[in-house]
């Protein structure tokens, strides 16, 4: 099963929050909820293609992280929207 299709919500979250931290947040601070949600998105995709590598993925984690990065999308989808 190729893992590497479970990094696109995790680039696309990433993006998304990115996007948000400089348009909406002005890039005033590093304490900001984008910037501190775009850190977690790319530590949880490093921490998964780590594991990938390392073979130390467990049976089902691919699902697991599947699932974060798909709320990790939806997250930003809905931060993106707010005022």
């Amino acid at each position: 099963m190729p893992h590497s299709i479970l990094l696109l919500p995790f680039v696309t979250a990433f993006v998304i929050f990115v996007f948000r931290f400089y348009t909406r947040e002005g890039a005033s601070s590093l304490a900001k909820p984008s910037f501190l949600m775009a850190l977690a998105t790319s530590l949880t995709a490093l921490l998964f293609i780590a594991l990938n590598v390392l073979k130390i993925l467990p049976p089902y984690g691919a699902v697991g992280f599947a699932l974060v990065g798909l709320a990790l999308l939806g997250v930003s989808i809905t931060r993106m929207f707010m005022i």
